[in-house]
């Protein structure tokens, strides 16, 4: 059993589980999606649970990859190399630990949106369980993305903050980005790429099918003129597990570089060997 222990893991659990940092993390958390769920309701993107789950899909994109890349400070990485603790168990230890703030917010609204289906019988408890597989899939990628910058830029932060929101930006407008690259393509089959692309690389619109089978692109004006090249091509949603598989399968695959990477600059970078 000693060997299954993890003190990195134990030891940043127990830092963000006390009373000072939990209650102002989670706090945080709760006034964003708050502030979130209503710009949702005000922009008429989606009702009820649907714009909650919305609101979720964004706060988790906005606070998992910045916590994951501050988890990876430089000085703590030079630290811990220092000690004869693994590079692997460096790593889950403080991947996982830095997830933590988000998957507490995530699990307890899971929890309560379920409560409340149980005494609606218009509500489908499966439907719930399927989005917040797809929210709990989200933070794992989420947190890949912000681990992968850490990693790469992991003497310049600002740098890695900059282009992991950019990135965060990119994925959540997939379907307006592409639009003027569209009109200008000619070929049929590179058009039909770009809008299944732009369709599966965007979070919102798996979250959102999770749920239930709203068109979130046809759902008001501005929405429908800023996404006319997709939908003037036309297309099908990826159904939102199919859309889970392909976030699933690119941040595991991400993860084997990842690990390489964080290995070797524990090993060289500091000037430590591991056994």
């Amino acid at each position: 059993m000693a060997r299954l222990e993890n003190p990195v893991l134990t030891y940043e659990l127990r830092s963000r589980l006390r009373i000072p940092k939990l209650i102002p993390a989670i706090l945080l958390r709760c006034i964003c999606l708050g502030l979130l769920f209503c710009l949702v309701l005000l922009s008429d993107l989606g009702k009820g649970l649907l714009a909650f789950i919305l609101a979720e899909t964004v706060l988790i994109l906005l606070f998992t990859p910045g916590a994951v890349c501050r988890s990876f400070r430089q000085g703590d990485l030079r630290d811990l190399a220092l000690t004869r603790l693994s590079a692997s168990a460096i790593l889950l230890g403080k991947f996982v630990a830095a997830d933590i703030y988000t998957f507490l917010i995530t699990t307890f609204s899971a929890i309560i949106m379920c409560a409340v289906a149980l005494f609606h019988s218009d509500l489908y408890v499966w439907r719930l369980i399927c989005a917040n597989i797809a929210l709990l899939i989200l933070v794992f990628s989420s947190a890949v993305i912000g681990l992968a910058f850490s990693i790469v830029l992991r003497r310049n932060s600002l740098v890695a903050y900059i282009l992991i929101y950019m990135l965060i930006l990119f994925l959540i407008g997939s379907v307006i980005i592409p639009g003027p690259l569209m009109e200008r393509v000619q070929s049929k089959r590179a058009k039909a790429a770009m809008a299944k692309l732009a369709l599966y690389a965007n979070p919102l619109i798996m979250t959102s099918r999770a749920l239930e089978m709203r068109d979130l692109m046809r759902s008001t004006t501005y929405m429908y003129v800023l996404a006319a090249p997709i939908l003037d091509w036309g297309f099908t949603y990826p159904d939102w597990y199919s859309a889970g598989i392909v976030y699933s399968v690119i941040s595991l695959i991400l993860l084997i570089p990842i690990c390489l990477g964080f290995r070797y600059h524990i090993r060289y970078g500091a000037g430590y060997t591991i056994n």
